[in-house]
């Protein structure tokens, strides 16, 4: 079970990105008033628990699912704001989760052709293509960064 002041920073991780941000931890421990050493404890739990992927470099946050830090194929425009997305089928997550009209622009893995969806109230528009998982569900968290 997580404590309140891990449950607090999760929220206060999941708030920054979705204003369009990073969540680093220097900034959120001066916008949650936590100490930085206690924000990168919370960060420590929150990765065992799987609920955020961190950067096993710099230990800041890498994925807090569907959102990455890190630039990737899959992007993820609404309004002014934009969004990276740890893979395609995370990217239908995030306008769902602002509750904004999207575009969802990425990628095909095989042939490179650019890839573009619409979500307009919450309904994916000119629904197409397929979906290939190229991991069992079951060895996801073997290696999410790859996954």
């Amino acid at each position: 079970m997580l404590s309140e002041l891990v449950l607090r920073v999760r929220y206060g991780i999941y708030r920054s990105f979705a204003e369009g941000h990073i969540p680093l931890s220097a900034s959120l421990a001066d916008q949650l008033h936590i100490p930085l050493d206690e924000v990168q404890l919370a960060y420590s739990r929150l990765h065992e628990a799987h609920a955020i992927v961190l950067d096993p470099h710099s230990r800041e946050v890498r994925m807090a699912l569907p959102f990455s830090a890190v630039p990737t194929p899959h992007k993820v425009i609404g309004g002014d704001r934009s969004w990276f997305a740890n893979c395609a089928w995370d990217a239908f997550a995030i306008p769902a989760l602002i509750h904004c009209d999207a575009r969802v622009e990425s990628s095909c893995a095989d042939c490179e052709a650019p890839i573009v969806y619409r979500i307009e109230r919450d309904r994916l528009l000119d629904p197409h293509g397929v979906v290939h998982f190229a991991v069992p569900a079951a060895k996801w968290w073997d290696d999410i960064a790859f996954t």
